[in-house]
């Protein structure tokens, strides 16, 4: 049965759910970076959060199949539901990357990166929230610390894959993981700028 009722705010709590998991994700990450002891139940811990992640996205597109008013545009709110998803799941990739390749103790410029994905997501439950109110000025402050955190951590990417590859003494494997590794971060960087851009983008078409 669709439901024809007034703007179903629901999908802005379900949004508001979504990426408050995610948070929470990017603070779990940060924990075992920070303390690699008992990184498996850490790790069991962050794909629980991931699996949890994935609930979500999947009632937010099964209402929209099943509602015809929506606060903002269909596309956008599965357009922002994927990719706070896609966050979260390299959030947990790093993790689970770490303990499946057997990395070792966390380098310092995963645990800097860490840090800089666990703010990102701090701002962006900020701005999910702020979506809600349609408030330009509030969002276009959230989305230029997100964009600052994802610049930095992009900084650190590059460091840090040069550091790997040109510097001597690294065994090839440990390159190759922690390159991998590397990567997931600054992919998950990304996403979270696609997140505040989207979300900029609602708050220019319902202005």
């Amino acid at each position: 049965m669709l439901h024809l009722g007034p703007r179903n705010d629901v999908f802005f709590d379900l949004l508001e759910k979504e990426v408050a998991n995610l948070h929470e994700g990017a603070r779990q990450l940060l924990s075992l970076v920070n303390d690699y002891t008992d990184p498996q139940t850490k790790v069991d811990r962050l794909l629980e959060i991931e699996h949890r992640g994935d609930d979500i996205t999947r009632e937010i597109i099964e209402r929209l199949n099943k509602t015809f008013i929506t606060p903002i545009e269909r596309e956008d709110i599965s357009g922002l539901a994927f990719t706070i998803d896609d966050v979260l799941d390299m959030v947990a990739g790093v993790g689970d990357r770490m303990l499946l390749y057997e990395a070792g103790h966390p380098t310092p410029e995963v645990v800097e990166m860490c840090k800089d994905m666990e703010r990102a997501t701090g701002a962006l439950v900020k701005l999910i929230h702020e979506m809600r109110r349609l408030s330009f000025d509030s969002v276009r402050s959230l989305c230029e610390e997100v964009k600052r955190w994802e610049m930095d951590a992009d900084q650190l990417y590059r460091r840090s894959v040069a550091k790997l590859l040109n510097e001597p003494g690294y065994d090839p494997i440990y390159v190759i993981k922690w390159k991998e590794i590397y990567e997931k971060l600054e992919d998950g960087m990304d996403f979270c700028e696609d997140v505040s851009n989207l979300v900029e983008g609602v708050i220019l078409k319902n202005a």
